[in-house]
């Protein structure tokens, strides 16, 4: 079976997805309710966490899955991803397959507290470069010159430069350049179709609200309704996290399939802690994580069949 490495910001994250990993400990293999979603794993529903060392860092594994709690945000998240994917190839045991996964924010009209949200793009939202002319600075009170003063090019602080100022007239709107704009590289990465149609099938038995559609990975996570509406406006998000990009990034380099699973703990746009829900959306990530070992067909990536012929 495929290796699949999942990747997490914080530990809270990581110890939801590993409850889901170790699912019921019935001695059965058939369902049942007392499980996260009526779920139980199959072959491996009694096995014991183990830890797995990846360089610097520690997972946890069961079975082909590896846990890592990588570090918030992008840098932490590229560098974890890195170093574990270049340590299991160098040990002969290569992941086939990386899942960002962890809490998000969801955007309204889209996901809801509580909801699972499958990447189909992975849009780093803040990297490229702000565009348009400055606002025109408020003009100073006017200062007193004398004539003589004047006639030398003399000016005391705070007098009117001889320079002109910004033009007169409309100042043009700002707008954001990405990467792809700037000529940089890309800003989006796009998950292979097949693999969210099955990522979505299997977290479907989970009872859970499944979404898809782009995910922005931010650095600053929104905290006014103002940048909610301007994500909106310029991406149609339905989900908002910090880590997802980086992670598709560094699988990338490996040549390893990746896709990113999100369970909303809150909506996108004012920052109100009180209005979060961490205990619905973790328990949500547990489901999902118990879905996915339930339906190992889930953790593979997709058969060149389902692809589709080759244009």
């Amino acid at each position: 079976m495929t290796r699949t490495l999942i990747v997490t910001a914080v530990n809270a994250e990581a110890d939801a997805v590993c409850a889901g990993l170790m699912g019921s400990w019935s001695r059965g293999r058939s369902r049942t309710p007392s499980g996260p979603g009526g779920l139980v794993s199959p072959d491996w529903d009694r096995q014991l966490l183990t830890t797995s060392t990846l360089g610097p860092y520690v997972g946890r594994r069961r079975g082909p899955v590896t846990v890592l709690a990588a570090g918030p945000a992008g840098a932490a998240a590229a560098a974890g991803t890195a170093v574990a994917l270049s340590v299991a190839s160098a040990a002969g045991e290569p992941f086939g397959l990386v899942i960002a996964m962890g809490v998000a924010g969801g955007f309204r009209g889209w996901a809801e507290i509580g909801d699972l949200v499958i990447a189909d793009r992975l849009v780093a939202a803040d990297l490229g470069a702000e565009s348009g002319l400055d606002e025109p600075a408020e003009a100073a009170p006017p200062v007193r010159v004398s004539e003589m003063d004047r006639n030398l090019g003399f000016y005391p602080p705070g007098a009117p430069s001889p320079q002109t100022g910004p033009p007169t007239g409309p100042v043009a709107a700002g707008a954001f350049l990405t990467m792809d704009e700037l000529g940089l590289g890309s800003s989006t990465l796009q998950p292979d179709a097949g693999l969210v149609r099955r990522m979505t099938t299997v977290l479907g038995v989970t009872g859970r609200r499944i979404v898809s559609g782009t995910v922005v990975s931010v650095s600053t996570v929104t905290g006014t309704e103002r940048r909610a509406a301007a994500l909106t406006s310029r991406l149609d998000p339905v989900a908002e996290a910090m880590e997802g990009y980086a992670v598709g990034i560094a699988a990338g380099a490996f040549g390893v399939p990746v896709t990113e699973i999100r369970a909303i703990s809150n909506l996108v746009g004012r920052r109100d802690r009180a209005s979060w829900n961490m205990q619905s959306a973790l328990g949500s990530l547990r489901t999902a994580a118990a879905a996915l070992v339930a339906h190992p067909e889930g953790l593979v990536p997709v058969p060149q069949a389902e692809k589709g012929p080759a244009h």
